[in-house]
């Protein structure tokens, strides 16, 4: 990283320096964007989840900095806690994929959920959210008048969501930005479960 200072650093008072931070004095120093705010607060919010395999965080705002909610995925309101009872897609010690047993609830659906005002007459709606939409969750994102999704990480997702997005004039952008990637090994994210193995 270049440590050239701003042109009118050498010219101030040491002390004074000392008390200012010294990443920001540098001239290559960048402020965090709005979305990469965005995306931590979705990565953030994502930890909250009682989920045993997946983390997943959402923000909608409109603009470019006007927050309007969040949402996690999990176990819906009042319903007892999978790391007290299990998984409810694990029978008989076996995991049973697509055949309703989730509990959870997305994280695109608990944000659409706990937006407090309304999306119409807004034009320019977009979420953010840790792992691409699934199907469902974009028909519905869909409905909401989102005209920008972000995502953060890929997973096992069926393969004709995004186009599903974008033939309905949503466009569709995988984020990152050197901020994040650095944010993120420094935190050591990880959103899927299965890859964090054993500790």
């Amino acid at each position: 990283m270049s440590k050239e200072v701003l042109k009118w650093v050498p010219g101030t008072d040491t002390e004074v320096l000392g008390k200012m931070f010294k990443k920001k004095l540098r001239s290559n120093y960048t402020r965090p964007s709005h979305l990469d705010i965005f995306a931590q607060q979705a990565i953030v919010i994502s930890q909250r989840p009682t989920c045993l395999f997946y983390e997943v965080g959402a923000v909608i705002f409109y603009g470019c900095a006007h927050f309007l909610s969040s949402g996690y995925n999990g176990a819906t309101s009042g319903d007892v806690d999978p790391r007290e009872v299990g998984c409810a897609r694990v029978v008989d010690g076996k995991i049973h994929e697509g055949k309703g047993l989730c509990r959870g609830s997305h994280a695109e659906l608990n944000a659409i959920g706990n937006l407090t005002v309304s999306t119409l007459g807004l034009q320019d709606v977009s979420m953010i959210v840790t792992l691409h939409p699934c199907f469902s969750c974009a028909k519905q994102m869909v409905n909401k008048g989102i005209k920008k999704v972000y995502y953060i990480w890929e997973y096992g997702r069926e393969e004709f969501v995004t186009d599903y997005f974008r033939e309905r004039g949503v466009e569709v952008i995988k984020y990152t930005s050197p901020f994040l990637e650095k944010w993120i090994a420094l935190n050591g994210y990880d959103p899927i479960g299965a890859t964090n193995k054993q500790e």
